[in-house]
């Protein structure tokens, strides 16, 4: 089992990078193609950082899982479902081949949703 969570631990930090990126990439593209508007030999920073996107879905996308050997996310199920995993199994991320689930790591922690309401009425 130990060599399914090394697979595992794998696959969640490249999906940790690619929602760690998601974000600063959008903005550093958008700064990019307003800076080569302005100066255009800084154009470049716009495809520079789309590039680097593309290049971090795309290895999040080879990923094969520790199981079956085969991929265990498709670029479609990336793009359309997100890549989140929890152990609630609202977005249980899962194997697309064998079903073994991403949450199965020990790491993972439970998603709860805690209520305020004891707080609210205080």
């Amino acid at each position: 089992m130990e060599e399914y969570f090394a697979g595992l631990r794998k696959i969640k930090l490249r999906s940790d990078n690619v929602h760690a990126a998601r974000w600063p990439c959008f903005y550093l593209v958008s700064i990019g193609i307003f800076l080569g508007l302005l100066f255009p030999p800084l154009g470049f920073i716009a495809p520079l950082f789309i590039y680097l996107f593309l290049f971090l879905l795309l290895r999040l996308s080879l990923s094969t899982c520790p199981r079956c050997g085969k991929r265990f996310y498709s670029l479609l199920n990336i793009i359309f479902n997100g890549s989140f995993y929890s152990k609630s199994g609202m977005w249980a991320v899962s194997c697309n081949s064998c079903g073994l689930k991403l949450s199965e790591l020990p790491e993972v922690d439970e998603v709860t949703i805690k209520s305020h309401k004891d707080e609210w009425f205080k």
